[in-house]
């Protein structure tokens, strides 16, 4: 799972368009979309809990109009609820945290060679 939080994290740095990309991270698996939806809720919730990236919703996945930053005790809440999980309705973003800055710093340059094998699909 310490790849996967280091996926999920770069695709926090890169600007995530909503958390169903999340899953999108997994296709590198031959995974069910349930398992998909399972281990990437499971991921998110870590680095959530961990202040590495913070939850916001947006009006669209445009991200330009901010609705607000999801406060921690709401997570399960909205996580739970399929209809924050598709790209068609409000959008949940993760955005990384100094702390999550902090942690990919730290953490890249030991998983850098696996990192790199994972996002080229090898």
């Amino acid at each position: 799972m310490k790849i996967e939080k280091l996926v999920f994290l770069l695709n926090a740095e890169e600007g995530n368009p909503g958390i169903y990309e999340l899953t999108w991270e997994l296709g590198h698996y031959d995974l069910t979309i349930e398992d998909k939806y399972k281990i990437a809720r499971i991921v998110l919730t870590e680095i959530l809990k961990e202040d590495l990236v913070v939850l916001e919703k947006f009006k669209d996945f445009t991200l330009n109009e901010k609705i607000e930053t999801i406060e921690k005790d709401e997570f399960d809440k909205l996580l739970n609820n399929p209809f924050h999980w598709y790209p068609c309705n409000e959008i949940l973003s993760i955005s990384l945290t100094s702390k999550g800055v902090e942690y990919l710093d730290k953490e890249m340059p030991k998983y850098a060679d696996k990192i790199n094998e994972r996002l080229s699909g090898k």
